[in-house]
């Protein structure tokens, strides 16, 4: 299509454990743009979005004091079954289980259970001000309803060999870096801190040319030549999950605050658009790996996903997770338009194999299987032209400061950097690991 012949750079941020209705909800709330799929005023009161816990209902709530009230909602494969909340026949989801799950898990009963907390246009400026300006796309799935291991794996290899997060390298067959590679795609990683990719024990690459810090993103997207710069943009934001850094963390894992994931994507937003002439062919998609646990009214969608051959586990999964926000923003869609086909994580990897491959069914046989379910590419959201406008602008929010968050690590995601971080360093050694990631120098990296 004219969109994709035209667009030279693709760009990727996947943030962390944040639903739809969580983020953006307040479209429709608000009036801001009424025809996306959100929440809605005469429904705030009634049993559509209510979840009952112990002959008690709830319901979302505007989060004004975010530090106060954010937690940790559970996510694992089985609490998301819970938070669905499936009726007795089988074939409805309620999603009304979003309570139930955060007091079975945590043991702790409030006024205002967090999943069910959502922001407004001002706390979520930057996503807001994107979501008016460019394509919010409102029926964007997170793939497995499981948490952030399995989905990451479907968003960057389009199948998976887990059904949890481990305290582990994570086993995977080909990468889309290695799709990339084998189709002489240029491509780059920008990171704010050590960078999930690390997970995957690519330990060569990381310390490799291909990394950069995010610090020289705008600097390369100004000057560097068309010829050379990457043809495919990751950007890694600074993980919750390592935990052993004094910096705030910005990507929207809970405990970290929104505000500072909102002015990573400030930042983002800035870099690529300082340079006219290349963002007049760049596309920046924005996502997040699956909903945290956070409340989301729209049930999943009845796509299945059987275990692969080598799977280390047997119940192949019968839906997709609750939606997630997913954003495009370039000058190649429509200004304030919704997008409202079915998507999630592998419609990236299609649009991927259209721009870069034959076509859509050129990523694999995984994808493809998803795609014969009608999970449809992100191209289907470009316009056949480009809006002809000055670039929007939009002024950064102030954020509070952060205290440290430097603890003990607890959680297997953050147990599985500790792991990483180490067999990185065994790797590579101290002198090229510190070079390219001095947040690892003096880390705690005893298992």
């Amino acid at each position: 299509m004219a969109a994709l012949d035209e667009i030279q750079t693709i760009v990727i941020l996947m943030q962390e454990n944040r639903s739809f209705d969580h983020m953006l909800g307040h479209l429709s709330l608000e009036g801001l743009l009424p025809d996306v799929d959100g929440l809605r005023q005469e429904d705030m009161e009634l049993t559509t979005y209510a979840n009952e816990y112990r002959n008690r209902f709830y319901w979302p709530f505007l989060i004004q004091d975010e530090a106060s009230v954010i937690r940790d909602p559970p996510h694992s494969r089985h609490l998301v079954q819970v938070q669905m909340a499936r009726s007795s026949s089988g074939k409805k989801f309620r999603m009304s289980g979003f309570v139930d799950s955060y007091i079975q898990y945590t043991q702790h009963q409030t006024e205002h259970p967090p999943p069910m907390g959502y922001f407004d246009s001002r706390g979520a400026w930057m996503t807001s001000f994107l979501a008016r300006q460019y394509c919010v796309c409102d029926r964007w799935f997170t793939p497995l309803p499981s948490d952030t291991q399995p989905n990451r794996c479907m968003a960057f290899t389009g199948t998976t060999l887990i059904d949890d997060t481990d305290s582990r390298l994570i086993p995977h067959r080909e990468h889309v870096f290695d799709w990339l590679n084998a189709r002489g795609v240029r491509w780059r990683v920008y990171h704010d801190g050590p960078p999930f990719f690390l997970l995957f024990g690519r330990f060569h690459e990381l310390v490799g040319m291909k990394y950069r810090p995010f610090s020289e993103l705008a600097h390369d997207i100004q000057h560097e030549d068309p010829g050379q710069a990457p043809q495919v943009i990751f950007l890694e934001p600074r993980y919750f999950d390592f935990f052993w850094s004094d910096e705030p963390a910005n990507c929207n894992h809970p405990l970290a605050l929104v505000c500072h994931g909102e002015r990573l994507l400030h930042r983002v937003y800035t870099a690529l658009t300082c340079n006219p002439e290349k963002w007049a062919r760049t596309l920046f998609i924005h996502t997040y790996d699956e909903h945290g646990g956070f409340f989301d009214h729209v049930p999943p969608l009845p796509i299945e996903n059987p275990p692969p051959p080598g799977a280390d586990f047997t119940e192949g999964f019968k839906t997709t997770g609750p939606r997630v926000p997913g954003l495009l923003v370039s000058p190649w869609v429509q200004p304030g338009k919704a997008f409202h086909g079915n998507l999630d994580h592998t419609s990236m990897l299609q649009l991927l194999a259209e721009k870069f491959g034959s076509g859509p069914e050129d990523y694999s046989a995984s994808v493809n299987h998803r795609r014969a379910q009608r999970i449809r590419s992100l191209s289907e959201a470009l316009a056949d032209a480009p809006a002809l406008r000055p670039i929007p602008t939009r002024a950064p929010e102030p954020c509070p400061p952060m205290p440290s968050m430097k603890r003990q690590p607890r959680a297997p995601n953050e147990r599985a950097f500790q792991k990483a971080a180490l067999e990185l360093l065994q790797h590579e050694g101290p002198i090229a690991t510190a070079a390219k990631y001095p947040d690892l120098v003096g880390a705690p990296l005893t298992p």
